[in-house]
C-alpha cells in the first residue's frame, strides 16, 4: 500500500485539524492532537530563541490604519484585509507584526546598552489570500509567525546575522532538514520605486547579507526582484524527505522603516543615531511549517512531537485493571499514553494504532502482568520484548529531551 503523505489526509486520519465552511476557506481549526503538534513546535522556538536572549511580547491583532500608512505595507503590500471603522476611525486586521513591535522600542528613550534588542513574537496575522490558491495549512488567510525584530547598532549586523544564520542550523537540525541553501533577495534595480530608500543603503544591505552567508560556507545564490519593500532578505530553501524545496527561515535587513518611524538610540558619546532592523523568521508560518511537517514525516513523527506517544494495549479484558495502572504510570511520567479499552482483538488495536503512526504499543497479557513488565512494539512493526516500565518511561523521556528523531 502507497504510503500517504498528503497532510490534509493524515490531518483527517490523525485528526489534526479541520477548515469548516462555517468558519471560512483558509482559517485552519486545530483538533486536540493537532494543537499538541503546534504547542510542542512553538515551545520548541520559544525556548531556543529565550536561551538566546530574545524577549518575548504580546501585540493586539488589529491597528489603526494609520500605523500601516507610516509602514508603508498599506502602499505596498496586497494582501491585506479591507479596513473596518470603529468609533469614527479607519482599524485594519495586522498582516505584519513589526508596525506593532516598533511601537514596543518607541516607547522610551533607548541607550546603544540595550543594543542589540531582540523583540520576538509568535504573533497571528491576517492575510487575503485569494480563495483558489488556499491549501490547507500551506497557504492560509490567519497564520502565526515566529517573528523577531531586532534593533541594533550598524557594526553589530555582522555578528548578529551570524547569530541567526546558528539558530537556523540548529533548528533545521532537530527537525531532521540537513539539505538546504540560502537564497538572498536583492531589489530589482530596473524598478526602483517598488522599494522605500535610496541605492545606496541598499547595496550596503545586500553586501552584509552576501558577506553573512559566505562566512558561514553555506551553499548560497542571489536572486533579483525578491526583496522586500523595505529591504533585502536571507530566505531558506529547504527540502524534505519526499525531494521538494520549500522556504522556511527568513532573515530581513532594514534601513527604512527606522527613518519612517523615527527611530533613534543614544551612542556612547551621547549622541544620537539610527539603529537598524533585522526581520527574522525561523519557522515562518507556523502554521504552513506544521503542514510541512506532517508530510515530512509521512505522520510519523519523532516522539517529542506526537500526539499520543504511546499505546496501551491489554490483550483481554481481565487485563484492564494492569493496563489503566501503566497507563497511569506514564503520565506520571509526562508520557502521553492512552489505553484501547475496546473489546477488539489484539490484531485490530495494532492495525489500528499504526495507522494513527504512535510511536509505541506496550502490549499487556498475563505474561507481562505477572512480571509486572510491558511487552514494547515500534510502529513499524519490530517487537523489543519485555522491559520493566520504568526502564521504558525512562528511555522514551530522554528520546524526548533530546528531541530525538529516532525510536
Amino acid at each position: 500500500m502507497d504510503q500517504i503523505t498528503d497532510h490534509k489526509k493524515i490531518g483527517q486520519i490523525q485528526d489534526l485539524f479541520l477548515i469548516s465552511q462555517e468558519v471560512g476557506s483558509g482559517f485552519p481549526i486545530f483538533a486536540p492532537n493537532g494543537l499538541i503538534i503546534r504547542e510542542e513546535i512553538e515551545n520548541y522556538i520559544t525556548q531556543e530563541k529565550k536561551r538566546r536572549g530574545y524577549l518575548f511580547v504580546w501585540t493586539p491583532h488589529v491597528a489603526k490604519s494609520e500605523l500601516y500608512k507610516k509602514s508603508g505595507h498599506w502602499q505596498k503590500f496586497e494582501a491585506m484585509f479591507p479596513p473596518i471603522k470603529l468609533d469614527e476611525e479607519e482599524y485594519v486586521l495586522k498582516p505584519m507584526n513589526c508596525p506593532h513591535h516598533f511601537q514596543i522600542y518607541l516607547n522610551r528613550p533607548r541607550s546603544y546598552r540595550e543594543l542589540p534588542l531582540r523583540i520576538a513574537e509568535n504573533g497571528t496575522v491576517y492575510r487575503y489570500e485569494k480563495s483558489g490558491e488556499v491549501n490547507g495549512l500551506l497557504r492560509v488567510r490567519s497564520l502565526s509567525i515566529d517573528d523577531t525584530h531586532t534593533f541594533l547598532r550598524h557594526e553589530q549586523i555582522a555578528d548578529e546575522i551570524d547569530e541567526v544564520l546558528d539558530l537556523v542550523e540548529a533548528v533545521f537540525k532537530t527537525f531532521g532538514f540537513s539539505d538546504y541553501r540560502a537564497q538572498i533577495s536583492l531589489r530589482d534595480p530596473k524598478n526602483p520605486k517598488k522599494y522605500l530608500g535610496g541605492e545606496s543603503t541598499w547595496k550596503g544591505a545586500e553586501e552584509a547579507l552576501i558577506a553573512a552567508a559566505k562566512k558561514r560556507k553555506m551553499k548560497s545564490s542571489t536572486v533579483e526582484g525578491e526583496a522586500a519593500f523595505y529591504g533585502p532578505k536571507i530566505d531558506f530553501m529547504v527540502k524534505d524527505s519526499l525531494g521538494r524545496e520549500w522556504q522556511l527561515a527568513t532573515c530581513q535587513l532594514d534601513f527604512n522603516q527606522p527613518e519612517n518611524f523615527d527611530m533613534e538610540y543614544v551612542n556612547e558619546k551621547g549622541e544620537k543615531e539610527r539603529p537598524a532592523i533585522l526581520h527574522i523568521a525561523i519557522l515562518g508560518s507556523i502554521e504552513r511549517f506544521m503542514g510541512i511537517l506532517i508530510e515530512h514525516f509521512a505522520g510519523s513523527f519523532p516522539v517529542w512531537l506526537a500526539p499520543v506517544q504511546v499505546k496501551v494495549l491489554p490483550i483481554s479484558e481481565k487485563n484492564s485493571e494492569y493496563a489503566s495502572m501503566v497507563n497511569a504510570k506514564l503520565k506520571e511520567e509526562g508520557i502521553r499514553s492512552e489505553v484501547d479499552e475496546r473489546s477488539e482483538t489484539l490484531q485490530a488495536k495494532i492495525r489500528d494504532a499504526q495507522t494513527l503512526k504512535i510511536p509505541y504499543m506496550l502490549i499487556i497479557g498475563d505474561k507481562e502482568e505477572s512480571a509486572n513488565k510491558v511487552a514494547v512494539r515500534l510502529r513499524d512493526g519490530k517487537d523489543l520484548g519485555q522491559v520493566a516500565l520504568k526502564d521504558f518511561a525512562d528511555g522514551v523521556n530522554k528520546k524526548i529531551a533530546k528531541k530525538e528523531l529516532s525510536l
